[in-house]
Protein backbone atom coordinates (compact mmCIF):
# COMPACT_ATOMS: atom_id res chain seq x y z
CA UNK A 1 0.00 0.00 0.00
CA UNK A 2 1.64 2.96 -0.81
CA UNK A 3 0.57 5.99 1.35
CA UNK A 4 1.21 9.66 0.67
CA UNK A 5 0.92 12.88 2.45
CA UNK A 6 0.51 16.15 0.43
CA UNK A 7 1.45 18.92 2.65
CA UNK A 8 0.29 22.73 2.10
CA UNK A 9 2.94 24.13 4.20
CA UNK A 10 6.06 25.60 4.42
CA UNK A 11 8.81 25.34 7.39
CA UNK A 12 6.42 23.51 9.28
CA UNK A 13 7.84 22.60 12.65
CA UNK A 14 10.05 25.99 12.88
CA UNK A 15 10.58 27.45 16.14
CA UNK A 16 8.39 30.76 15.47
CA UNK A 17 6.60 32.38 18.09
CA UNK A 18 3.38 32.65 15.94
CA UNK A 19 1.86 29.14 15.41
CA UNK A 20 -0.90 28.89 13.12
CA UNK A 21 -3.06 26.13 11.78
CA UNK A 22 -2.91 25.03 8.20
CA UNK A 23 -4.21 22.72 5.98
CA UNK A 24 -2.73 19.47 4.94
CA UNK A 25 -4.18 16.89 1.93
CA UNK A 26 -3.82 13.88 3.04
CA UNK A 27 -3.89 11.04 0.47
CA UNK A 28 -3.93 6.96 0.08
CA UNK A 29 -3.94 4.96 -2.98
CA UNK A 30 -7.08 3.14 -3.36
CA UNK A 31 -10.60 3.57 -3.38
CA UNK A 32 -10.73 6.06 -0.29
CA UNK A 33 -10.56 9.61 -1.02
CA UNK A 34 -8.26 12.43 0.30
CA UNK A 35 -8.67 13.46 3.89
CA UNK A 36 -8.57 17.32 4.06
CA UNK A 37 -7.53 18.72 7.45
CA UNK A 38 -7.82 22.05 8.73
CA UNK A 39 -6.01 22.27 11.73
CA UNK A 40 -6.08 24.38 14.63
CA UNK A 41 -3.05 25.49 16.95
CA UNK A 42 -3.27 25.27 20.97
CA UNK A 43 -0.50 23.32 23.38
CA UNK A 44 -2.98 20.74 24.59
CA UNK A 45 -3.62 19.79 21.13
CA UNK A 46 -0.02 19.63 19.85
CA UNK A 47 0.91 17.89 23.01
CA UNK A 48 -2.48 15.25 22.13
CA UNK A 49 -1.24 15.23 18.55
CA UNK A 50 2.24 14.17 19.18
CA UNK A 51 1.19 11.74 21.98
CA UNK A 52 -1.35 10.24 18.75
CA UNK A 53 1.83 9.76 16.88
CA UNK A 54 4.32 8.03 19.08
CA UNK A 55 0.86 5.97 20.61
CA UNK A 56 0.66 4.83 16.62
CA UNK A 57 4.16 4.69 15.85
CA UNK A 58 4.50 2.40 19.52
CA UNK A 59 1.68 0.40 17.50
CA UNK A 60 3.39 0.13 14.01
CA UNK A 61 6.77 -1.17 15.86
CA UNK A 62 4.74 -3.91 17.31
CA UNK A 63 2.82 -4.74 14.99
CA UNK A 64 5.73 -4.76 12.25
CA UNK A 65 8.11 -6.98 14.69
CA UNK A 66 5.89 -9.28 16.26
CA UNK A 67 2.27 -8.88 16.99
CA UNK A 68 -0.25 -9.94 14.76
CA UNK A 69 -0.26 -8.09 11.40
CA UNK A 70 -1.00 -6.28 9.50
CA UNK A 71 1.19 -3.51 10.18
CA UNK A 72 0.10 -1.32 7.33
CA UNK A 73 -2.94 -0.57 9.03
CA UNK A 74 -0.87 1.14 12.04
CA UNK A 75 1.22 2.90 9.56
CA UNK A 76 -1.77 4.15 7.66
CA UNK A 77 -2.48 5.46 11.21
CA UNK A 78 0.73 6.70 11.67
CA UNK A 79 0.90 8.35 8.59
CA UNK A 80 -2.33 9.93 9.31
CA UNK A 81 -1.85 11.04 12.78
CA UNK A 82 0.79 13.50 11.78
CA UNK A 83 -0.76 14.90 9.06
CA UNK A 84 -3.15 15.43 12.44
CA UNK A 85 0.21 17.10 13.88
CA UNK A 86 0.96 19.05 10.78
CA UNK A 87 -2.13 20.78 10.22
CA UNK A 88 -2.21 21.87 14.04
CA UNK A 89 0.65 24.11 13.51
CA UNK A 90 2.73 21.49 16.02
CA UNK A 91 6.54 21.80 16.02
CA UNK A 92 9.16 18.83 15.74
CA UNK A 93 10.39 19.91 19.47
CA UNK A 94 6.95 19.19 20.88
CA UNK A 95 6.96 15.50 18.64
CA UNK A 96 10.88 14.91 19.74
CA UNK A 97 9.98 15.05 23.30
CA UNK A 98 7.13 13.19 23.39
CA UNK A 99 9.30 10.10 20.99
CA UNK A 100 12.38 10.15 23.46
CA UNK A 101 9.83 9.81 26.65
CA UNK A 102 8.17 7.01 24.92
CA UNK A 103 9.68 5.47 22.74
CA UNK A 104 13.13 3.06 23.12
CA UNK A 105 15.92 3.99 21.02
CA UNK A 106 15.22 0.39 19.79
CA UNK A 107 11.95 1.69 18.66
CA UNK A 108 13.13 5.25 17.55
CA UNK A 109 15.88 2.99 15.14
CA UNK A 110 13.52 1.06 13.82
CA UNK A 111 11.05 4.00 12.81
CA UNK A 112 13.96 6.43 10.95
CA UNK A 113 14.79 2.95 9.02
CA UNK A 114 11.11 1.70 8.29
CA UNK A 115 8.89 4.81 7.53
CA UNK A 116 8.36 7.09 4.32
CA UNK A 117 11.02 9.74 3.22
CA UNK A 118 8.98 12.16 4.47
CA UNK A 119 8.28 10.87 8.20
CA UNK A 120 11.78 9.69 8.04
CA UNK A 121 12.75 13.46 7.61
CA UNK A 122 10.40 14.84 9.96
CA UNK A 123 11.17 12.32 13.16
CA UNK A 124 15.37 12.43 12.35
CA UNK A 125 14.04 16.50 12.74
CA UNK A 126 12.02 15.99 16.20
CA UNK A 127 14.95 14.04 17.16
CA UNK A 128 17.42 16.09 16.46
CA UNK A 129 19.32 13.62 14.14
CA UNK A 130 19.81 15.19 11.09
Amino acid sequence: MILLVSLSCAACGSGGSSHRGRTVTFTTAGNFPPLTITGTYSASGCASDARTVVRDAALYYAHSTGLPGPADLYYYDLRESYAHFLADGCTSSQLGQWMKDRLTARQRTFLLHNVAGDLQQAFRAALGDR
